[in-house]
């Protein structure tokens, strides 16, 4: 009979811990961001920031916060007071560096459009002497 009860709450723990449905958590949240900028400057879009050069991108949005370099890739970090923007550049066979890429998000980590967050890193752009 112990032997029966034992099987029957292995059982249970077993059928338990499995489910046919998906887990109701999420990294990205689904949320959308937030901007809220006091100096949001003009928007700049995606296109416009695609291929510039290192040189270049600092014109632009000025020294980032963040270089980390995992060659042949490069990622840089620029904030402002309302969002955190990302800006990938990678370089072929020994090439300069070029961006490609660039996501931003608002200061609680959900997305928001770049074109927004890069206008508003112009507007407030620092430049390292």
């Amino acid at each position: 009979m112990r032997r029966g009860i034992g099987a029957f709450g292995a059982l249970l723990l077993v059928t338990g811990c499995n489910s046919d449905s998906p887990p109701q958590y999420s990294l990205a949240g689904g949320e959308k961001g937030v901007f809220s900028s006091r100096n949001a400057g003009s928007p700049i879009p995606l296109d416009r920031i695609k291929g510039l050069s290192e040189t270049q991108l600092v014109t632009l949005l000025g020294t980032g916060v963040l270089d980390r370099k995992d060659d042949p890739a490069r990622a840089l970090r620029y904030q402002s007071d309302a969002c955190v923007l990302f800006v990938y550049l990678y370089r072929k066979s020994g090439t300069t560096w070029q961006a490609e890429f660039a996501d931003a998000y608002d200061l609680q980590l959900r997305p928001l459009p770049v074109d927004q967050c890069a206008g508003s890193v112009a507007a407030q752009k620092k430049r390292v002497a």
